[in-house]
């Protein structure tokens, strides 16, 4: 297999991957970013804003607003120190732990179905594979 046929191959698993995200980000009614903001957060950690962002690979002006969308919404805290309302430390909350939860009880049923489909052995070989290519990448 030729390199072009192996980054073919990987672009159209990120497509079907990219789908089956976007399934679950719309049935729970969450943006690509916020959906990945609960994702990157955890239970017990406080982080700046701008290292939410950065996780996130956005600019700060994008996380605060991914930040305010998700605060809305219950699902993280914001709080800011008093002599420098600047700084703004984002946490999530329980409401948030249990929507995240729930992407990821959506994301194991989507990896049974795939598991279902093939025999014990192969599952090793791709996780082998997958994590041997992450490492590379």
């Amino acid at each position: 297999m030729s390199r072009i046929q192996l980054f073919e191959l990987i672009l159209s698993i990120k497509r079907k991957c990219q789908s089956r995200e976007d399934i679950i980000q719309n049935d729970l009614g969450l943006s690509q970013a916020e959906f990945n903001g609960l994702l990157i957060l955890e239970p017990d950690e406080k982080i700046q804003g701008f290292q939410f962002a950065e996780r996130l690979g956005l600019s700060p002006s994008r996380g605060s607003r991914v930040v305010g969308k998700l605060n809305k919404r219950g699902f993280v805290r914001t709080e800011f120190k008093p002599e420098d309302r600047r700084t703004m430390f984002i946490s999530i909350t329980k409401t948030g732990i249990r929507f995240k939860q729930e992407i990821y009880e959506r994301m194991k049923a989507c990896e049974d179905r795939i598991c279902s489909q093939l025999q014990p052995r192969h599952i090793e070989q791709i996780r082998e594979s997958l994590i041997l290519l992450d490492q590379v990448l």
